[in-house]
């Protein structure tokens, strides 16, 4: 039986699953959390998976509702915390839009998706 070579992920993952992927850093542009509510992805039916990484001193909190608030939703602790969600894991959530608000502005997210390309 003769292997075949993997040039690259990419190759690999158009074998497996028969799709090519692409990355997105920041996709919206909002990477600076003020204290109100705003969009950090927007719904995508494409999405893979993603990764939110609060890289700021105060308390970030994402839903995939624009009423997320300090008492509702996922909370990232400052300076690390993260959510990251992932399709064959967490199903239909990674495709939906995510909001996010802080309890003190000036505290700056990472985002990163995954998509088909």
């Amino acid at each position: 039986m003769a292997i075949e070579k993997v040039k690259s992920l990419a190759d690999m993952l158009a074998r497996e699953y028969g799709v090519e992927t692409s990355y997105r850093i920041d996709p919206t542009g909002n990477t600076a959390f003020a204290a109100a509510v705003q969009p950090v992805l927007g719904a995508n039916p494409k999405r893979l998976g993603f990764v939110i990484v609060n890289m700021g001193g105060n308390n970030i909190w994402l839903a995939p509702r624009s009423n997320v608030a300090d008492d509702y939703g996922f909370m990232l602790v400052p300076n690390g915390g993260t959510l990251n969600m992932i399709w064959n894991q967490d199903f239909e959530m990674v495709t939906l839009p995510y909001y996010g608000i802080s309890n003190a502005g000036g505290t700056d997210i990472f985002v990163m998706e995954v998509q088909v390309f």
